[in-house]
C-alpha cells in the first residue's frame, strides 16, 4: 500500500496551547522561521477545544501544564475521545521538564511525543518532520481502526504487515487488534505467536497472547503469562489491568485490591484513582478508598468532560466511615454540579438521606426515602447505584424495600463474586442481614438449578426445552450477564433451524443488552461475530 504524501511543513496549521503569552509568541516565531505561518493560538483547554472544533488543525504543540484548571493531558484526553481530531494529527507536548513520569501517567491517550524547553528550531523541525510523515505513511490504517469497521481494518492492516519496512509491525499489532475484535480468537493468538518468535520482547504482543489465551476459555495460563510479563514489563499499565480483571471475575478480592493499587500507584491519573477507590468501597477497604476518591475528585476537577462518579463514590465512602457532614455537603455540590442528569440527582438524594439518618436527622432521611421510593421506577440505575439506594432505605428503617434492592443485585449478580460479596455488605449490620443471606442463598440455589437444567437441555440435544429453561431463568435475573448470554447463544443455534426471523429478533435483542453490559467480553464479541455472519448487522 503506497503511503499518503505528507504536506510539506509549510502548508501545516498549527495549534500552540500554553498560558503564558509570551511562550505562545516565542513558539510561533519558531514555526514562522520554519516556514509555518498558519498558527492558531489558544490560552487554554476551552480556547483549544474550540479551535479543534473550528479549524482543520494538522498539528497540536501544548504544554502539559496549563496553569489553573484543565491540564494538557486531560486536554489530550477529550481531543482524542471526542474525536476533535482526525489521528493522523499528531501532538507533542512541549514542557519546562522531563515528562517521563507524566507520560507514564497519560494511560490510555498518550503523546505522539514531547520537547523539553528551551528548544532549538532544529529540534522542532525534526520533530515535526518525522512524526507528520509517519502519521500520514499510517493514514489509511489509522483512519480504518477511528472508523472501528474492524473486517476493514483487517484488510487495510493486513497490506501494511506485508510491507518491508518498519510500517509492517503496527499493521501486525492492528491486524492482531482487530482479529480479537471479530471474535477469531485463535488467529490473533496464532499472530501474537508469530511476531513474539521475531521478537521475544514485544510487550504489546506479549499482552495480546494472553488476552487472546482468555478469551478462548485459557484465564489461568493467560494469568501466569501476565505475571511474567509485569515482572518483565513493571511500568507496563495495561498488563496490570488486564490481570486485575481477571483476578476480579475469579472474586479474588485481595488479589485484585493489590493491582488496583499497583496500577494507581504507576499510572495516578484520576481513572485509575478511581477504581482503586471503587475496588477498596466493595472489598470494605474504607479507609484506602477515600484516601483514593479524595485524589481522583481533584484530578477530575478539571476535566473537559467531568463525570459525577468520583464525588458520588466519594459520598459513600465518607458516608460508611462516619464522616456524614461532610458526605451531605458533597451530595449537595454534586447535585448543583450536575443539575440535569435525573441519575445523579436521584443518587445525591439516596446519599443524603444516608448521612441524615448517621446525623440523627430521621424525619429528613424519612422524607428523602420516601421521595426517592416513588420514583425508583422512573430512575435507570446500574448495580452499584441500587446498593447505594439500598442503603439508604435500611437506614432509614424502610428495611423491606432495601432488602428487595439487596436480592435483586445478589440475583442478578451471582456470577460475579465481588459484586455479589458488595451486595452482601449492604446489608451489614442491619436488622434484615440474616434473613438478606437466608434470602440470596436460596435465590442462588433456585438459579444455579435453572442453569444445570439448561445446560442438560442443550447435552441432550432438546434445544426447546434450553430454550424455555433460559427464558424462565431470565425471568428470575433479568441483568444476569451469563443467563443473558447462554439464552442468546441458544437463539443464535435455533436461527439454523427456523428462518422465522423470531429466534433472529430475540438473540438481536439480548446481544443489544449485552453489548450495553460488557462490549467487550469475549463471549459478546464471539456472539456478535455469529449473528452478523447469518444475520448481518445488528
Amino acid at each position: 500500500m503506497a503511503a499518503v504524501q505528507p504536506k510539506p511543513t509549510s502548508a501545516l496549521k498549527v495549534l500552540v496551547v500554553d498560558d503564558q503569552q509570551q511562550v505562545r509568541q516565542i513558539i510561533r516565531e519558531s514555526l514562522y522561521r520554519l516556514g509555518i505561518k498558519s498558527v492558531v493560538m489558544a490560552a487554554n483547554a476551552a480556547d483549544a477545544i474550540r479551535a479543534m472544533k473550528s479549524d482543520q488543525i494538522d498539528l497540536v504543540l501544548s504544554d502539559y501544564n496549563l496553569g489553573e484548571g484543565t491540564d494538557g493531558q486531560q486536554l489530550l484526553e477529550a481531543a482524542r475521545s471526542g474525536r476533535l481530531l482526525t489521528p493522523v494529527v499528531p501532538w507533542i507536548f512541549i514542557t519546562a521538564n522531563s515528562l517521563k513520569a507524566d507520560i507514564l501517567a497519560a494511560g490510555d491517550y498518550m503523546p505522539d511525543g514531547y520537547i523539553v524547553k528551551p528548544f532549538t528550531d532544529q529540534l522542532l523541525s525534526r520533530y515535526i518532520e518525522s512524526l507528520s510523515a509517519r502519521k500520514q505513511a499510517l493514514a489509511p490504517l489509522l483512519m480504518a481502526v477511528d472508523s472501528r469497521r474492524w473486517d476493514y481494518v483487517l484488510a487495510v492492516a493486513d497490506a501494511y504487515s506485508q510491507r518491508s519496512d518498519a510500517l509492517s509491525v503496527e499493521g501486525h499489532r492492528q491486524k492482531a487488534h482487530a482479529l480479537m475484535r471479530l471474535a477469531r480468537f485463535e488467529e490473533a493468538h496464532a499472530l501474537y505467536e508469530q511476531m513474539l518468535s521475531m521478537n521475544s520482547e514485544l510487550a504489546w504482543a506479549q499482552l495480546g497472547r494472553a488476552q487472546a489465551l482468555r478469551a478462548q476459555g485459557q484465564a489461568a495460563e493467560a494469568q501466569k503469562l501476565l505475571k511474567r510479563l509485569t515482572i518483565d514489563q513493571p511500568s507496563y499499565a495495561a498488563a496490570y489491568d488486564t490481570l486485575m480483571e481477571i483476578t476480579e471475575d475469579a472474586g479474588d478480592e485481595a488479589q485484585t485490591l493489590d493491582l488496583a493499587r499497583k496500577i494507581a500507584d504507576l499510572v495516578p491519573n484520576a481513572k485509575r484513582k478511581l477504581k482503586l477507590g471503587a475496588v477498596a468501597l466493595v472489598v470494605g477497604e474504607n479507609e484506602l478508598a477515600i484516601k483514593a476518591l479524595e485524589t481522583a475528585v481533584a484530578k477530575s476537577r478539571y476535566a473537559v468532560t467531568p463525570t459525577p462518579n468520583e464525588p458520588l463514590l466519594l459520598s459513600q465512602a465518607l458516608v460508611n466511615g462516619g464522616e456524614a457532614q461532610r458526605a451531605l455537603t458533597l451530595a449537595g455540590e454534586t447535585a448543583k454540579r450536575f443539575p440535569d442528569q435525573t441519575s445523579t440527582q436521584f443518587l445525591t438524594k439516596a446519599l443524603s438521606a444516608q448521612a441524615q439518618s448517621k446525623l440523627g436527622n430521621e424525619a429528613a432521611a424519612t422524607a428523602l426515602m420516601d421521595e426517592l421510593k416513588s420514583h425508583a421506577d422512573e430512575v435507570n440505575l446500574d448495580e452499584n447505584g441500587k446498593l447505594v439506594l439500598a442503603k439508604a432505605a435500611l437506614a432509614a428503617g424502610q428495611d423491606e424495600f432495601g432488602q428487595q434492592l439487596i436480592i435483586e443485585v445478589a440475583r442478578n449478580n451471582s456470577d460475579r463474586p465481588m459484586m455479589l460479596a458488595a451486595a452482601m455488605r449492604a446489608a451489614a449490620g442491619s436488622a434484615k442481614e440474616a434473613e438478606c443471606r437466608d434470602q440470596v442463598a436460596a435465590a442462588g440455589k433456585v438459579l444455579e438449578g435453572t442453569l444445570q437444567q439448561l445446560q442438560a437441555a442443550k447435552r441432550s440435544g432438546d434445544l426447546a426445552r434450553a430454550l424455555t429453561v433460559g427464558e424462565e431463568a431470565l425471568s428470575m435475573s433479568p441483568q444476569h450477564f451469563t443467563v443473558q448470554i447462554e439464552l442468546c447463544t441458544l437463539h443464535l443455534i435455533a436461527m439454523k433451524r427456523s428462518d422465522d426471523g423470531t429466534h433472529a429478533d430475540r438473540a438481536r435483542e439480548l446481544l443489544t443488552r449485552l453489548e450495553g453490559i460488557n462490549p467487550d467480553h469475549d463471549r459478546v464479541a464471539a456472539a456478535r461475530r455469529f449473528f452478523r455472519e447469518r444475520v448481518g448487522a445488528l
